[in-house]
């Protein structure tokens, strides 16, 4: 679907996904997702300049669904990213505006009855995301949970989040039925995170 090399995603991360960030992953091979959390324009503005110019491979945006509003797609549709990401929320007021864009939807889900709205929307893309996801408790596991998508997908990819951070996690999630895997905190701890230089640090020493 993005012609990546690596069936790797960034996670949108608000606060540490930006635009060099999405850029290096996507230069990796993955797809680098800047995390544009409430959709803030100038800001995201900024951040897909830095991307656009630090790589001419697909990346994409997410945003936090609650928090948004149609001008938001607006701005991001207008920045011509390969992908848009909707999390948290009924993806159907925006769902249209991306398809009529070209640009494919992803929404990630944390139920089954969230990922049946998903498809219900045509989303391209379907995030399973489990437990594990850093800073989003609630719903089942990502072991559990990741089939359960799987299985009521037909042809759409599903993508596995929440607790990988490897090698042998990505090989899991491919193991369990998923396309690939989308991978947040391990990203923290990269130079090209949006974090102070402290804490940057210290996720450096844990890595």
């Amino acid at each position: 679907m993005f012609g990546i090399e690596h069936p790797v995603v960034l996670a949108p991360m608000g606060g540490v996904s930006g635009g060099t960030l999405a850029a290096a992953v996507s230069e990796g091979g993955g797809l680098g997702l800047i995390g544009a959390g409430r959709g803030d324009v100038q800001w995201l503005d900024r951040e897909c300049g830095q991307a656009r110019a630090a790589t001419s491979k697909p990346w994409g945006i997410g945003f936090l669904t609650w928090a948004i509003g149609p001008q938001t797609i607006d701005a991001a549709v207008a920045q011509s990213p390969a992908a848009i990401m909707l999390s948290f929320g009924d993806p159907a007021p925006f769902a249209d505006k991306v398809h009529a864009a070209g640009i494919v939807l992803m929404v990630q889900v944390t139920t089954l009855d969230e990922a049946r709205r998903a498809f219900d929307v045509d989303a391209k893309v379907v995030v399973a995301q489990g437990s594990e996801a850093g800073g989003h408790g609630g719903g089942r596991a990502t072991l559990p949970f990741v089939p359960a998508v799987v299985d009521i997908a037909g042809c759409t990819p599903v993508l596995a989040a929440g607790g990988i951070a490897d090698g042998r996690g990505l090989a899991a999630a491919l193991m369990l039925g998923a396309a690939g895997a989308m991978i947040g905190t391990r990203f923290e701890a990269t130079d090209e995170a949006l974090l102070d230089a402290d804490v940057d640090l210290q996720l450096h020493q844990l890595a």
